[in-house]
This record gives C-alpha cells, sequence and structure tokens, in this order.
C-alpha cells in the first residue's frame, strides 16, 4: 500500500504566520517577520522572497519596495542575485516591471522607482504549500502610479512559485518556476511603450560588476558582446563569487506573449531579463489577464548548452 502524503497549507496566510515544515517534506518555509519568507531544502536556503517593503542599504526611501526574491543561493550556498547595488538601486533581484507606459495623462514607470512616478510593492499571500516533493507560494502585488499626492492602483500581479525538490542528495543545479499574471485593475487602459528594457529582470551577483569575473551565455551561442537584443529560449548568467563559480539560467516558455522574447544583456553591468516591448508597444487593456511563465535554473556546477537545451525542452512541455 503506497505511504498517504500529507500536504501542508497555509490559506491567505498573514505576515508573522508564514512559517511551514513538514516530517513528510525535505523543504520547509521559515520567516522574519514583516520582512522576508524564505524557502529551504534540509535548512540549505534556495531563496528568499521579500514581502516587507524597505530601501536596500545606503539608498534614499524612494526606491522602498517589496514583492521580489533575493537572495537565490545556489546548491553549494553561492548568491547569484544583487538587491540595490550602488549603481542602480532600482535593481532588486529577480523581480518583474514595465518600464516605459501611458495611463492616462500620466506616465508612470514601474521599473525606475527614483522617478518617484510609479512603485510595485506586496499586496497580500494568497496560498503556501508544502507537499513532499515540491513547495508552492502564491502572493499578489499591487502596481501603482502617482498621480498628484496619492498612489493609484493600476496593476495587479499574481505570483505562483513552484519549486521542485532535487531527487539527488548533492544537485548540481535546483530550479523553480514563476508563473506571473497580469491584470489592468484599473478603468484606463495601460499603454506599455516600445522599449530596450522592462519585463522580467534578474540582476546578478554583486561580484560579477567586474567584467572579467562573469560572463553570459544564451541558448543561440550569443554572449555578453552580442546577445543584447536577440531572441533566446534561455539566457545564462555565471561567474565566480567567492572563489566559486554559480550560475543562474532564466527560460521562457513557449507559451509566452511574444515568444521568443528578445533580451537585454546588459554590457556593463551583470543584468539580463526577457522583454516583450522590444518588439513594440501593447496595450493593456482593463481586466484582461496576461501571463508569462518562466523557469529558473540554479547552478553549481557548469552546465553544457546542449544540458541547458533539455532543461528547456522539459519546461516547454509542461
Amino acid at each position: 500500500m503506497a505511504m498517504e502524503r500529507r500536504v501542508q497549507v497555509l490559506e491567505q496566510p498573514k505576515p508573522g504566520a508564514l512559517a511551514l515544515s513538514s516530517s513528510d517534506s525535505p523543504l520547509a518555509f521559515v520567516e522574519q517577520p514583516n520582512r522576508w519568507v524564505r524557502l529551504t531544502l534540509h535548512d540549505k536556503p534556495i531563496w528568499q522572497y521579500n514581502y516587507g517593503t524597505g530601501a536596500p542599504p545606503n539608498a534614499s526611501e524612494i526606491n522602498a519596495t517589496s514583492g521580489f526574491l533575493h537572495p537565490v543561493w545556489n546548491p553549494k550556498g553561492a548568491i547569484v542575485t544583487d538587491w540595490g547595488p550602488p549603481d542602480h538601486h532600482h535593481h532588486r533581484g529577480i523581480f518583474f516591471a514595465w518600464v516605459n507606459n501611458r495611463w492616462g495623462d500620466l506616465q508612470p514607470d514601474f521599473w525606475n522607482l527614483f522617478k518617484g512616478t510609479g512603485r510595485t510593492r506586496f499586496d497580500a499571500f494568497e496560498r503556501l504549500e508544502l507537499h513532499h516533493d515540491k513547495a508552492v507560494l502564491i502572493a499578489r502585488h499591487i502596481w501603482q502610479a502617482k498621480k498628484g499626492e496619492d498612489w493609484a492602483p493600476v496593476v495587479s500581479e499574481r505570483w505562483t512559485l513552484v519549486t521542485e525538490a532535487p531527487k539527488e542528495t548533492d544537485p548540481k543545479h535546483w530550479s523553480f518556476d514563476l508563473t506571473t499574471e497580469l491584470v489592468n485593475i484599473s478603468a484606463t487602459p495601460l499603454l506599455v511603450e516600445r522599449y530596450h528594457y522592462g519585463g522580467i529582470a534578474y540582476r546578478g551577483a554583486r561580484a560579477w560588476v567586474d567584467k572579467s569575473r562573469m560572463e553570459v551565455l544564451t541558448s543561440e551561442g550569443k554572449t555578453r558582446a552580442d546577445g543584447n537584443e536577440t531572441e533566446a529560449r534561455w539566457v545564462m548568467q555565471s561567474g565566480f563569487v567567492d572563489g566559486q563559480w554559480a550560475g543562474l539560467t532564466v527560460m521562457d516558455h513557449p507559451s509566452n506573449f511574444r515568444f521568443p522574447n528578445r533580451l537585454r544583456v546588459n554590457p556593463s553591468i551583470p543584468y539580463v531579463g526577457f522583454v516583450p516591448p522590444q518588439k513594440g508597444g501593447f496595450v493593456m487593456e482593463p481586466n484582461k489577464p496576461l501571463s508569462f511563465r518562466f523557469r529558473f535554473i540554479v547552478h553549481s556546477q557548469r552546465p553544457t548548452p546542449q544540458v541547458l537545451d533539455g532543461l528547456w525542452q522539459a519546461f516547454a512541455q509542461k
């Protein structure tokens, strides 16, 4: 008889009550109340979701935000993300935002927080699940535009993070999937204008500001030198952190709007992302959902392009 597996669930949990563990699962959620919830595997951290609103160290309060992932760790414990580096205080680990927008007579920028025209914030948790082989976190964000002295809600963003427990005891990588559903909750269309960045974003480890310590590789064999504004199915950013190699690959799903999407590969800082607005502007009509799916592979050993192609194929078939 198969052993019955229990699923631990928290429905609409409140900050301060997010810790969740089970004897049936190697995964667990741990929390620092009013700041973050972290997913661990046998007590080793995988990622941290920051729900408490705050500015990064040494940054002004206008850069305060929440609803993003940082740190993200690889299986050996190296941190492959950054938040609020001196060159771009508004960069926040793994996040999603549009840049160049028109909403009525306003032009909110939800990416460049320092402009003070738009911002993204954590709203609420919907659900946490702990299975014997995976963990699920569902949270909502709100995108707001500065309207006079107030902040007006424009977009509701729903994140579903699914992280599978590795089958190996010493994995070379682990992965998690992010589905983000965006809905214009206002009565006014949101025009997302053509721009060279905006969408899913990944700011890499601070050590990679030194260009000699990092590299970029895309599914089409492009690098940091020639990958910017090219189409790709996946992009890996990697390099050395505290003396060890580490990397993170972002994968674009075939069901995504404008797949295959073009890349922003920044030539001077460790930042990459898939950018739907590079192919032209589009309109988010009120109450019409727009969804994207991404897979993140976090490496502690350098994979070959063939391995990454295989991992993408597996993702594409889901």
